[in-house]
């Protein structure tokens, strides 16, 4: 990493131009506070070990880059005084602390890009709030419960009696999650995992 020593400062290096306009340096964030920033470093494998895939690093030179296009992309940075080889296997290096989970979702998104897929976008919270709901709605359908029944434990009784039911808006919006409920417990769920 290159830096910038400003002599106003005490002659203090610093990893970003402090000259720079705030809004057009580049950031770099540290591992502990990112976690989708990946660190990688070369792996010691045994020879017959496949090659490993091309990373799309800006210039022999860098530490940080991004893999991935949008939201699904992945951060990577190298573990400092370690800089891979290029055509060497890589190692992630993940922390088995309170923060794995996110981590390996950011790692199976590298492995995604790298093996020419479309990466998994993050699970966002609304999609994650109807996918809760519509875990809610299977089990009460399971259970016998009537559309409507299912909408007022869902919804509360008096949005669902303040409107015709066979007009509502709710009565759609519960099939609609019961009828989804139903085609990823048939196998649909799979479509998650890919």
């Amino acid at each position: 990493m290159r830096t910038a020593t400003a002599s106003r400062a005490g002659g203090c290096d610093f990893p970003v131009d402090p000259s720079l306009d705030a809004r057009v340096a580049p950031v770099r964030w540290r591992p502990e506070h990112d976690l989708g920033l990946l660190v990688v470093e070369s792996a010691a494998w045994p020879a017959h070990a496949p090659p490993a895939p091309a990373l799309n690093r800006p210039s022999p030179g860098a530490i940080d880059w991004v893999e991935g296009p949008g939201p699904g992309a992945v951060r990577l940075t190298f573990r400092p005084g370690f800089p891979p080889t290029p055509g060497e296997p890589l190692a992630a290096i993940i922390p088995l602390d309170g923060a794995l989970p996110a981590r390996l979702a950011a790692l199976s998104r590298l492995w995604r890009i790298l093996g020419g897929q479309a990466p998994d976008e993050p699970l966002t919270p609304p999609r994650r709030g109807r996918l809760k709901t519509m875990l809610r709605a299977f089990d009460a359908r399971r259970e016998a419960a009537s559309y409507r029944q299912i909408a007022a434990g869902l919804y509360g009784e008096g949005r669902v009696e303040a409107e015709p039911w066979k007009t509502s808006s709710l009565r759609d919006a519960t099939m609609r999650l019961v009828r989804d409920a139903m085609g990823m417990a048939a196998g649909g769920y799979l479509a998650l995992l890919r």
